[in-house]
Parts: C-alpha cells; sequence; structure tokens
C-alpha cells in the first residue's frame, strides 16, 4: 500500500459523509468541552476564597464522576449508530479487494480525525464560555466578587485521559465488527430488517404492569424518607418498563393495526406500518433510549431548580430563630448575664439588633402533660390559649434585624470573641441561619450547575440518536419510497408518509415523558421533604416549566431532522 494512503482514504470517507460524521464530531466537542469545564472548576484556584467554594468543589468532584461515566457509555452508544450506518460501504471495500486489517486501519484513523477533532473543538468551546459561565457560578453560590477563572492542566490531563479510552474501545469494537462479518452480510446489513419475533405479547403486558406498579407507588408514597428509599427501585423499574412497552408494546399495536384490514389497506397507513415494522425492534429500542433521556433531563433541571429556589424555605425550616448560642452546662448565672451582656454589645458595634420571638419556641403538646428530662424544663404556657409546653434549654435564641452582611459579621465576631477565649471561660457554639444560607447557596448553586450540565449531555445524546435515526432510515426509505413512486405515489403522498413516521419517532417519547413526568411529580415532592422543601407547588411550576421549555426545543428539533430526513428520501 503507498505511503498515508489509509489516512487519505479515511480523511476523504470523512468528509464524503459529513452528513454523518459532523454531528458525532459536535457532540464530542460538546462532551468533552462541559467534562473540562467540570474539572476546570474542580480544580480552579478561583473557588478557594468564596465561603461556600468547599461545598460547591465537593459536588464537582462527584459530578465529574458521575458525567464521565454517562459520556463514555453514551459514546459508546452513538459509534454504534455511526457504524451501523456504514456497514455497506465496508462491505464494498471487502468486495473490491481491500483487507479487513486495512478497513480496521481506516476506521482508526477516521475515529481518530473525529475525536480528535472533537477535543480540539471542545477545548476552544470552554475556553470561550468558561470564564462566563465561571462567573455565572459564582453569581449562583454568592461568591466573593473578582474571584478569576482559569482551566489547570489537570483537567486538560482528565479530558484527554478520557476520550483516549473512548477513543481506544470504541477502536477496538469498530475493527472487531468489521473483522467478524462477511462482506455479503455488510452489503445487505441495511435490508436485514428485524424478524418479527413471537411472544411479544407477554412482555408487553409484564412491562405495562411494571409501569402501572410504579405509577401507583409513585403517586401514593406519603412518606418522604420511604420515597427518597424507593425512588431508585422505581426509576429502574419505569426504565425496564419503558423498554419492554416500546420495544414489545409498540410491536404487538402495529400487528394489531395490520389485522385491521380497512385500515392497514389504505395508502398512507400500508406505507407508515410497514415501513415501522420494518425497522420495529431498530425504531423502539432508539424511542425508548430517547424517552428515558428526556425523562432525565427533566427530572434533573427541575430537581435541581427546585432546590436551588426553595433554599431559603428550607433553611428557615432548620433555623427558625435567627441565630441560636448554646452555652455550656457548666455555665454560672453569672457568667450567662456576662454572655447576654455582650452579645448585645457585639451586636450593637455591627448595626444589629437582637429581638426574641417566643412563639418560635412553642411546641404543641397534650393537655395536662408536664415532665423534667435532663437540664431541659417543660411548663405551661400563658402565650396562646391552646393547651401547650414551652421548651426552654441554656441557650440564647434571638432574631437580628440588620443587612444580611452585618448579620454574618456579627455572628463571625461572636465565634472569634468566644472562640479565642476558650482556654480561659467556657466557650460557646453558634448557630445562625445567615451562614447555613451562605452555605447553602455553593450547595444548591453548584448542584443546579451541575444540573444544567448533565442536561445538556442528555439532551445532546437525545439529539444525537434523533439525528443519526433519521438519517439512516432517511437512506433505507429511499429506495423504497422510488419504488412506490414508480408504481403510482405521487410527490406530496410521499411526503405525507414520511410526516407520519417522523410524528411517530418524536412525539411518542415526549408524551411518554410527559406522562413519567407527572406521576413523578408527587414522589418527587415527598422526597424534596427530606431538605424540608414543603412547597409542592414549587416543585410541579419546575417540572411544567422543564417540560414546556423541553417541548419547544424539541420541536424545533423535529422540523429539523424533518427536513434532514425528507432530502435525504427525495435525492
Amino acid at each position: 500500500m503507498r505511503k498515508f494512503f489509509y489516512f487519505k482514504l479515511a480523511l476523504s470517507n470523512v468528509r464524503r459523509n459529513k452528513l454523518t460524521y459532523l454531528p458525532y464530531l459536535i457532540a464530542t466537542a460538546v462532551m468533552s468541552g462541559v467534562f473540562l469545564l467540570i474539572s476546570g472548576l474542580l480544580f480552579s484556584k478561583g473557588l478557594t476564597n468564596t465561603p461556600s467554594g468547599d461545598t460547591a468543589r465537593m459536588l464537582f468532584a462527584f459530578g465529574l464522576v458521575v458525567y464521565a461515566l454517562f459520556t463514555f457509555f453514551f459514546m459508546l452508544y452513538i459509534n454504534n449508530f455511526l457504524i451501523k450506518r456504514r456497514k455497506k460501504e465496508f462491505g464494498l471495500y471487502g468486495i473490491l479487494g481491500l483487507d479487513k486489517r486495512h478497513v480496521g486501519r481506516v476506521l482508526v484513523w477516521e475515529n481518530t480525525f473525529v475525536i480528535g477533532g472533537g477535543l480540539v473543538l471542545g477545548t476552544v468551546i470552554a475556553l470561550v464560555f468558561g470564564r462566563l459561565l465561571f462567573l455565572l457560578l459564582m453569581k449562583l453560590i454568592h461568591a466573593i466578587p473578582g474571584s478569576a477563572f482559569s482551566i489547570p492542566l489537570i483537567a486538560y490531563g482528565l479530558m484527554a485521559a478520557l476520550f483516549f479510552l473512548v477513543f481506544l474501545v470504541t477502536s477496538i469494537a469498530n475493527v472487531i465488527r468489521v473483522h467478524t462479518a462477511s462482506p455479503i452480510a455488510l452489503l445487505s446489513s441495511d435490508k436485514s430488517g428485524e424478524k418479527d419475533k413471537k411472544g411479544l405479547l407477554p412482555l408487553a403486558i409484564l412491562g405495562l404492569i411494571m409501569l402501572v406498579g410504579a405509577y401507583y407507588f409513585a403517586w401514593t408514597t406519603e412518606v418522604p424518607g420511604i420515597a427518597l428509599g424507593i425512588f431508585f427501585p422505581l426509576a429502574i423499574a419505569v426504565i425496564c418498563a419503558t423498554y419492554l412497552l416500546f420495544l414489545c408494546g409498540s410491536i404487538v399495536v402495529l400487528r394489531l393495526l395490520r389485522m385491521k384490514k380497512s385500515l392497514y389497506y389504505q395508502a398512507d397507513h400500508f406505507v407508515t406500518i410497514s415501513g415501522m415494522f420494518h425497522r420495529m425492534r431498530q425504531n423502539a429500542r432508539g424511542l425508548a433510549t430517547i424517552c428515558i433521556l428526556s425523562t432525565m433531563l427533566v427530572v434533573t433541571i427541575s430537581g435541581t431548580l427546585s432546590l436551588y429556589l426553595g433554599r431559603e424555605q428550607m433553611t428557615r425550616g432548620m433555623y427558625p430563630f435567627d441565630a441560636q448560642v448554646f452555652v455550656p452546662e457548666t455555665a454560672t448565672n453569672e457568667q450567662i448575664v456576662s454572655y447576654d451582656a455582650t452579645l448585645n454589645k457585639i451586636a450593637a458595634e455591627h448595626n444589629v439588633i437582637l429581638t426574641a420571638d417566643k412563639s418560635k419556641l412553642i411546641t404543641k403538646l397534650p393537655e395536662g402533660e408536664e415532665f423534667r428530662r435532663n437540664n431541659f424544663v417543660w411548663e405551661k404556657s400563658e402565650f396562646i390559649e391552646v393547651p401547650t409546653l414551652i421548651f426552654y434549654d441554656e441557650s440564647f435564641r434571638f432574631d437580628m434585624k440588620g443587612t444580611t452582611e452585618d448579620c454574618l459579621a456579627f455572628v463571625q465576631a461572636v465565634r472569634d470573641q468566644y472562640s479565642q477565649s476558650f482556654l480561659d471561660t467556657p466557650g460557646l457554639m453558634v448557630s445562625d441561619f445567615y451562614t447555613a444560607m451562605e452555605e447553602g447557596y455553593g450547595f444548591y448553586g453548584g448542584l443546579l450547575f451541575l444540573g444544567a450540565f448533565f442536561a445538556v449531555l442528555f439532551l445532546a445524546v437525545a439529539v444525537l440518536i434523533l439525528y443519526f435515526k433519521q438519517v439512516t432510515e432517511g437512506y433505507e426509505d429511499k429506495e423504497r419510497f422510488e419504488i412506490l413512486q414508480k408504481v403510482g405515489m405521487d410527490d406530496q403522498q410521499v411526503k405525507k408518509t414520511i410526516n407520519s413516521q417522523v410524528l411517530w419517532v418524536f412525539f411518542l417519547p415526549l408524551m411518554a415523558t410527559a406522562l413519567h413526568m407527572f406521576f413523578a411529580s408527587k414522589i418527587m415532592a415527598q422526597m424534596l421533604k427530606t431538605f424540608m422543601l414543603y412547597d409542592w407547588g414549587l416543585v410541579l411550576t419546575c417540572i411544567a416549566g422543564s417540560l414546556i421549555a423541553f417541548t419547544l426545543l424539541y420541536f424545533v428539533i423535529y422540523r429539523v431532522t424533518a427536513r434532514t430526513y425528507y432530502r435525504i428520501v427525495r435525492r
């Protein structure tokens, strides 16, 4: 073979198959760019001086591992779509005398061009948008202004390691696929279709039972702890049920439609139903995957957005008072009086007014119950009419009037005052609402940021599957539509049939996603109660908003994909 022959042939193949390779390159760029951004934020020194930087960094460390796993398996999944489209081409190489190992070399070079190009483009995306996204993160977590963003070398190393592994596994898989198939089998792979297997009805019924059962438990579970414990088992059940219903249930429905002669033997319906039958299992698997990805996207965005918007409500539930200063049990009455005076003095120095609200101490208990336990004393209250008991312990509870900055400065001053004198006098422990809110910004803001990154990943993969599916099916349907036109079907009928099939491919997963989210809303609201978020209206609003936004974006994707499919068929 001539020098650089494989290199030039691979480059020519990438250019010739740009309709397939360009989206794959863009997807690689998006996934690698997002991975680089997450790892860059994780190791960036810009988070060092932020009040909640450690919390955000912990979240990014966890998110980076999960994102890497998702990216790896999704890249393998997408590669499978890509190679299936080109099996006929590989078979032709064999017929023309090109050895299988030579075809393998070409595939490795093509993979090098696409993944390498995607990494370069992803790095550019991360560098261009990184600073903007960093500033957005700083705003979400209430960071100190002036923090700088830079991507350290370790982040580039992690990205290179992950995508080298992707390159290695996909290249080996592609070479094995070519080596284990005969040229004749590869040439006829696009005409093989799927066999109409038996025994699908019981599996479809099983999928329906699993889905109804998961919906029932998701809707009827009222205990937050139980909801949190069964969410992931129910999610797995829904995923399995979705695949069973799409793989088996869709075929059962198509069989029923085919049995209805008056419907099946109409020109439009005949072509649509028979076309869906030709690719039934391949279609169903892709549709189920799109549905699951779409559901994961909406759950991720709506869940993290609910937590971020409800952070103040959740924090207030844990801190009914603005601050609580715990006094050691060994403190004398004189020391307690001294503590009280010191707290008021420090408050005045920081323009903060301390106020007590005794109603927050009230806890309803059955009438007539009075008891003493350790140093905690319970007694009758005269503040409200209903039978209650008031809880006292050795601590100061108070609210604060002042700006957030002044309140934080006051709390820090109290901590500094008594941490320095702890060895000489009994120390104090301070728990306050404002510090918890600052820490909450790091946790919930970082969580929302990660949720957006994962949503980009799920969306990118879903769009790629949809796109490759339409491109692949467009080439497969081209011959069939040419035959139909030769036997009398006009251009308008062809377009109507195409629209019918595209509607099936696109909107069935979207409708299933909406149904999944409707039943998931109740268990999500129960789960969020474990975080002390009791606003179901907020959760429903976030779910509805996320679903509407995704539907609009999905419709745009539908329009673009339908146009691509039609252009291929009409060539």
